[in-house]
């Protein structure tokens, strides 16, 4: 006799199902920009990505954003600082690091973004972390650094760094550094309001370097090769992935709900392998191995005050 899956069963899987379709709609994101490579200026993709993503929320988060207007007002500039750090110093950067590295290196780099976060969280508001958090910390970072030298610790002392691993790190401080900042938004705030917000602030300070982006390098130009990744980076990386991530948090909690981390580096790799046609190596094997145990330790460690918060955003 086969046996029913009640409702509840069904009901408890939904958020792990919504964590594995979120982990592959944002690895998705780091091959296409690799895929396109700069055919789609990095500050027109991210400015665009923003506003379409923007557009797609603003319908079902107008009601709460009116409500909260005063209270939106009075904290104006955490939500441009928010704005900055998501849109082109995160987001931006990251279309910039990949016309100079591959997928599989950036979905590897990225996935050491909550361990960054952890030790931002220590660094800049002293919550305390324990023995496991700091290897997990150390050999986050350990791993970050197999990629950027390519295996070869040598390089360090020669200082021969690959440009685009090193951007893509620096937009995954900036972007931990984002998660930080969740836990000064008042609570009145809901996530997808959060969201808009920061979309819309963040396309304001592009603005201007999208301007001189299509002046002095390229604009971008209006196609159907154009369009499709846009409004795909836009509402399903943006609007859609990112809100699975966050509803299964909500449900689940952000220690299981980390092992989105490890999927996004999986399918990142494995899409980059198949259909970018790059080559996975043995440095690659020993550097997920370093960040991904890595972050497995640091989110097994002692629950810090923030975790929710800080993990409730992830990447891009």
């Amino acid at each position: 006799m086969y046996k029913t899956k009640t409702n509840s069963e069904l009901g408890n899987s939904v958020p792990y199902l919504m964590i594995v379709i979120g982990a592959l709609i944002i690895a998705s994101n780091h091959v296409l920009a690799r895929y396109l490579d700069g055919s789609i200026p990095p500050l027109g993709l991210v400015f665009w990505r923003m506003i379409v993503a923007a557009i797609f929320l603003a319908p079902v988060t107008m009601l709460g954003l009116l409500k909260n207007r005063h209270l939106i007002l009075q904290h104006w500039k955490l939500f441009f600082l928010m704005g900055a750090l998501f849109v082109p110093l995160g987001n931006g950067l990251i279309y910039v690091a990949y016309l100079h590295t591959t997928a599989i290196n950036g979905g590897v780099v990225s996935a050491s973004q909550p361990a960054i976060t952890v030790l931002l969280t220590w660094l800049l508001f002293r919550e305390r972390i324990n023995w496991r958090q700091c290897i997990g910390i150390f050999a986050a970072g350990i791993g970050v650094l197999w990629i950027i030298t390519k295996g070869e610790p040598s390089a360090l002392l020669l200082m021969n760094f690959n440009f685009g691993d090193l951007t893509m790190f620096t937009a995954v401080v900036f972007g931990a550094l984002y998660n930080v900042l969740i836990r000064n938004v008042p609570k009145q705030i809901r996530v997808n309001e959060l969201l808009v917000l920061v979309l819309f602030s963040g396309s304001l300070i592009t603005l201007p370097l999208y301007a001189l982006e299509t002046i002095y390098y390229t604009p971008v130009k209006v196609s159907l090769g154009t369009i499709f990744p846009i409004l795909w980076v836009g509402i399903a990386v943006t609007a859609i992935a990112v809100g699975m991530i966050s509803f299964s948090i909500r449900k689940v909690g952000a220690n299981k709900a980390s092992i989105s981390n490890y999927m996004r580096a999986l399918f990142t790799a494995l899409l980059a392998v198949f259909i970018l046609g790059e080559t996975f190596e043995n440095f690659h094997v020993y550097a997920i191995i370093l960040i991904l145990g890595g972050v497995f330790l640091m989110t097994r460690g002692t629950v810090v005050k923030s975790e929710f918060l800080i993990k409730r955003q992830r990447d891009f």
